[in-house]
């Protein structure tokens, strides 16, 4: 069963996903972290930027692997 995202937790990913905002983004496991990291970087692709321009960092190989797909 998938439950719907709360609005106002799809109006903050969102707004860390745009790039024209920094963004600092702490939150449990599964919140969603890296797919708001993936969108705010295809954002900035689509935007014309260098892809050896953008930098992403996390903390666990899990992370790094999904980033990587």
């Amino acid at each position: 069963m998938k439950y719907p995202i709360p609005s106002d937790t799809a109006a903050s990913q969102a707004r860390a996903s745009d790039p024209q905002n920094s963004a600092w983004v702490s939150a449990n496991a599964g919140s969603g972290k890296t797919h708001v990291l993936a969108q705010r970087v295809i954002r900035l692709l689509l935007n014309g930027t260098d892809p050896s321009k953008i930098l992403c960092l996390t903390y666990t190989r899990a992370a790094a692997a999904n980033m990587s797909n």
